[in-house]
């Protein structure tokens, strides 16, 4: 019975996963709304949303290239996976941290009383255009164009600095959503050249 209960659980989160990612897709400003308004902590986002998306987005890496480089032994696949999940876990925390530090020079007030959940939301779920877009041309390398789509994100930033708090003009906004987005698009990318540097791959 527990284990029916907890597989029940489980099928639950991913349903919200899945419903929470169509909607940043498809109706971006209502669900920046609903997500606003949500009443959550950064652990239950973190496991809800982030980590099934970085497990995911790691096991396809390394399954794919071991698929397309059959010459290359297993530690390369798996250095290849643990630097993509690397590169997105630490690049989140970092960006949440500069967010969480920028956020009062850039507003007047926030809607919000509890900036850290406020800077990891935004840090998380703009994220998840991002995840997406690594899952799809690691398992289709032939539509690595789709990589350009990574510049919605400036979109889903932009559409959550609206509920975020009062901005002192429309240039400011504008410009906290450009440092926001290339945060979020580019640390992880740094970090994996770090990482690759550190542990090599061959």
């Amino acid at each position: 019975m527990e284990a029916t209960k907890k597989q029940e659980s489980l099928g639950e989160k991913y349903k919200k996963l899945l419903v929470r990612t169509k909607n940043l897709l498809i109706a971006p400003k209502q669900e920046w709304d609903s997500i606003h308004k949500e009443k959550s902590d950064i652990n239950n986002i973190l496991s809800d949303y982030v980590l099934p998306y970085l497990a995911t987005l790691s096991l396809i890496t390394f399954i794919s290239y071991i698929a397309s480089h059959q010459g290359y032994p297993f530690e390369t696949a798996l250095k290849k996976a643990l630097s993509q999940f690397a590169s997105f876990f630490f690049g989140l925390y970092i960006s949440h941290f500069i967010i969480l530090k920028i956020i009062p020079k850039f507003t007047l007030n926030t809607f919000s009383n509890n900036l850290k959940l406020l800077s990891f939301k935004i840090s998380a779920y703009n994220s998840i255009i991002l995840y997406l877009i690594v899952i799809i041309t690691s398992l289709i390398p032939q539509i690595y164009f789709l990589q350009f789509i990574g510049i919605y994100t400036i979109y889903l930033v932009w559409l959550a600095t609206k509920g975020m708090g009062e901005f002192e003009s429309r240039d400011l906004r504008v410009v906290f959503t450009i440092i926001v987005s290339l945060l979020l698009m580019f640390v992880p990318y740094f970090i994996s050249i770090i990482f690759i540097e550190i542990v090599g791959f061959y």
